[in-house]
């Protein structure tokens, strides 16, 4: 917009457009006028004005069809539309169609007093909607690039994550005896099970949530290739409602869910044995999620000597606490079954 607002003054009156011409100008307008509603559109169509005054009764074309036809251009300018005093339904008929508001049409000095004060209304609207739209565009480039960062941190994390993982696999070939790499494993799935968050994080753009069917399929998957073999196969089933979870809490619930199958991989079933351990993510309602962890071995002796390092136990126990719930383990005869119920937050 200008500094001196350009103004199109459409009306057949010859001699109130030359007053219109002499009056607004005074008032710092750069005044056009033309004599029909055609020639208008015309005008509007190749030049740029920031706002129209509209008269309704004209030959050939009135100023209804003049505004739609305003209304019609790529960019089109602020419309007062002026009227006779018997003529409401004709400016209500104009506010619908588009005009920013209209004026009654008199033969009084009052008539331009009110078009002009009209006038710098329309502006100032229309200043305050090029500003808005000038911060949403703003806005848009500035989510743009903030999505391009984000999708590519989530890239470089999974890849630095991958790159420990492969760390800890060499490691665990050149480890010496059974504990040792059992525990280099296990850090390798608890990082496989964060670094597949981010993996999905960044083949879903600027997503900051996680479909978790997918999600607790692939960690599934890679547990189940982790801990079966040809002599003790582990099948995992797995029972996943379509939830969309925050990142925050589908790595939670990944460290939680790897520790339980692990256990259950483990612990569940004698070493040369096959096992089937299930696990299930499903609603609870609309505000509430129920996850269970369950297999078909020999269950939990509480009195029994506790197995391996205690860092599955306080990982467990820890995640459970995160996701704002208590973890249940119960004797299913045969099996045994951990589960719990959290809060949707």
């Amino acid at each position: 917009m200008s500094a001196k607002p350009r103004l199109l003054y459409i009306d057949d009156d010859e001699g109130l457009c030359l007053l219109a011409k002499r009056r607004l100008g005074r008032e710092g307008f750069d005044v056009t006028t033309c004599d029909s509603g055609r020639q208008g559109v015309e005008l509007a169509r190749d030049q740029s004005f920031d706002v129209v005054a509209l008269d309704h009764y004209m030959p050939g074309q009135n100023g209804l069809e003049t505004l739609d036809q305003l209304m019609g251009l790529p960019n089109p300018p602020a419309v007062i539309y002026v009227t006779g005093s018997e003529e409401t339904s004709i400016a209500v008929a104009a506010l619908k169609a588009g005009a920013v508001d209209y004026v009654i049409k008199t033969v009084s000095e009052d008539f331009f007093d009110l078009l002009t004060r009209t006038i710098g209304q329309a502006l100032a609207a229309r200043r305050t909607l090029i500003e808005k739209e000038l911060a949403e565009q703003r806005l848009r480039e500035t989510n743009t690039k903030l999505e391009a960062m984000l999708g590519e941190m989530n890239h470089r994390v999974a890849n630095s994550l991958q790159m420990v993982s492969a760390v800890v696999t060499l490691q665990s070939r050149i480890a010496r005896g059974e504990e040792a790499q059992a525990m280099l494993r296990d850090i390798r799935q608890r990082i496989h099970a964060v670094g597949r968050v981010h993996r999905q994080l960044y083949v879903g753009g600027a997503s900051t949530t996680i479909a978790m069917d997918s999600y607790v399929l692939g960690l599934a998957e890679d547990l189940a290739g982790s801990f079966s073999s040809e002599a003790s196969p582990r099948v995992m089933r797995v029972f996943v409602d379509p939830l969309v979870l925050p990142a925050s809490v589908a790595v939670t619930l990944g460290i939680l869910i790897n520790e339980l199958v692990s256990n259950a991989c483990k612990y569940a079933y004698a070493e040369h044995e096959p096992g089937e351990v299930r696990i299930y993510l499903q609603a609870q309602g609309d505000d509430a999620y129920r996850l269970a962890v369950e297999d078909d071995g020999r269950g939990y002796d509480p009195d029994a000597p506790a197995k391996g390092t205690g860092l599955g136990s306080q990982l467990i126990r820890t995640m459970s606490e995160a996701l704002g719930s208590k973890l249940s383990v119960i004797n299913t005869a045969p099996g045994l079954r951990a589960e719990l119920i959290a809060p949707l937050r």
